[in-house]
């Protein structure tokens, strides 16, 4: 493939995907081996992007990590049509608590927040936002590739946890 094509379907892989795709993972579907060469064709990408000055723009959430991403000036005009997962406030404030504290016990986020966060866990698990491992005799919860995608954050727990110090100051 030219590095048109290779451009194109980069392109299509960030449409596509349901989380920000990492340098590697862009590596793996150009079938390359060469890191400088995939990392010229995202920076060529995400320069034709800004040239258009349209609603869509390719960023880079962390090193190395690459997502599409829609305009806030669009995102506030179309809030209206676009889908939207139905989450209460409180299983919000039990994925910003697994999220900040991961890796996170079951029963030390029952302490926490009460024992309603086993009905958010449900809801969660359900929406794919978390994982959940056997840890004895409970469990360990930790986000997931879904909930970086689709919040923005890197599939890396250490540096989600950085990144929501970093906004929290």
């Amino acid at each position: 493939m030219g590095t048109k094509q290779d451009r194109s379907m980069i392109e299509a892989a960030l449409y596509v995907a349901d989380h920000p795709l990492t340098l590697k993972e862009i590596q793996e579907i150009l079938k390359t081996s060469s890191e400088t060469y995939a990392r010229k064709l995202v920076d060529e990408l995400k320069v034709e992007y800004e040239k258009r000055g349209g609603s869509i723009k390719l960023v880079e959430t962390c090193k190395n990590t690459f997502k599409l991403h829609l305009d806030d000036r669009c995102m506030k005009k179309l809030g209206e049509i676009v889908p939207k997962t139905k989450i209460s406030k409180g299983t919000l404030k039990t994925l910003a608590m697994i999220a900040y504290k991961q890796n996170l016990s079951q029963a030390k986020l029952a302490e926490l927040r009460g024992n309603r966060v086993y009905d958010h866990i449900k809801q969660l698990l359900a929406m794919g936002f978390i994982e959940s491992r056997p840890f004895g005799r409970t469990r360990m919860l930790r986000t997931s590739r879904k909930f970086a995608g689709y919040f923005g954050f890197p599939d890396d727990v250490d540096l989600t946890r950085e990144l929501i110090e970093e906004r929290m100051r």
